[in-house]
């Protein structure tokens, strides 16, 4: 108990107004928790339709015994809809150790750092985060961190406006660079370096779809680098052969037992985000098949039918309640 105590008060204390290495810095000590969060797409409302479909297709496919353990988690964001989100997730606030997956951190370090002029962006810069994405490059991965340093990217995860990490659950956290040497920064939950919830990573692709992130300059590089992947396993397996499949962005990682993978998909009139986590040998066997769960449940769009039905319904009652 008191371990776990010492852990939250540690975990809630600001870190000294001490600027990496670069010098970076806004005006507010690194790693000072966003409280007062103002981001947007906070995903704290799941659709019962889907969530009860996505649990039972998984369980089906035989990995219920994943989802049990916590060796599994699942974040799904349904774009399609115009005019709102349908979000459901299964031990989606579980941080697990998520390989190159948070090197998505570094790239949006790198574009916060370029509006704020504290970088250059250029053709240059642009090839380097491209390979450090769709090749998984850790040569530029490390490149790139040591641009803007761990102490940066924390400030930027933990902004108002983003809030991807936060002292409850954690979040999308990159502490350490993807080789030996530099300086380290674990995060202060699990005493992670590469980390990620699958709540915290769909958040990134819905601010991403939306355009929220950095800028619309900043935005669009962003989704440009992340485009075309170059690496054809997990996600990219399931749906590169489908037609009407578009991988917009995409994100995966690889260690040992760990296998992510993260995507932001359009088939068809279907647009959504998908994010998997997995502790498991058998994972990269894992994101293929909830790929193929996951695509066929946007498509089919059956837990899109009870919000008409009831929107339906209100518009009729208020008719009524009119003529009357």
């Amino acid at each position: 108990m008191w371990s776990s105590l010492l852990c939250l008060a540690l975990a809630s204390t600001p870190a000294p107004a001490t600027p990496s290495a670069n010098g970076f810095k806004d005006g507010r000590p690194f790693g000072e928790a966003a409280e007062n969060c103002d981001a947007s797409y906070p995903l704290a409302r799941k659709n019962p339709a889907l969530l009860q479909q996505l649990r039972r297709r998984i369980r089906e496919a035989g990995y219920g015994g994943w989802l049990r353990s916590g060796r599994l988690s699942v974040a799904v964001v349904d774009l399609t809809p115009r005019d709102r989100i349908h979000y459901a997730g299964i031990n989606d606030d579980a941080m697990l150790y998520s390989a190159s997956l948070p090197k998505i951190v570094t790239l949006l370090g790198v574009a916060q750092a370029a509006k704020e002029n504290k970088v250059k962006w250029n053709a240059s810069v642009e090839e380097r985060l491209s390979s450090m994405i769709n090749q998984s490059s850790n040569t530029d991965a490390s490149w790139a961190f040591d641009l803007v340093g761990p102490r940066y990217l924390e400030d930027v995860v933990r902004r108002p406006g983003y809030c991807f990490y936060g002292n409850e659950h954690g979040g999308l956290w990159l502490g350490r660079r993807y080789g030996p040497g530099g300086e380290q920064n674990r995060d202060p939950l699990h005493n992670m370096s590469h980390g990620a919830t699958a709540r915290q990573a769909a958040r990134f692709y819905t601010l991403l779809a939306k355009g929220l992130l950095v800028s619309p300059v900043g935005n669009k590089r962003i989704l440009a680098a992340m485009g075309a992947p170059k690496v054809h396993h997990k996600f990219v397996k399931a749906l590169e052969d489908k037609e009407g499949v578009n991988i917009l962005a995409r994100k995966s990682g690889t260690w040992r037992t760990f296998h992510s993978d993260s995507a932001l998909v359009q088939h068809g009139n279907a647009k959504y985000v998908l994010v998997a986590l997995s502790d498991h040998r058998k994972g990269s066997k894992a994101m293929v098949d909830i790929a193929e769960i996951v695509d066929d449940l946007m498509v089919e769009g059956a837990h899109r039918a009870p919000v008409v039905a009831m929107n339906r319904g209100r518009r009729a009652a208020r008719a009524t309640t009119a003529v009357r």
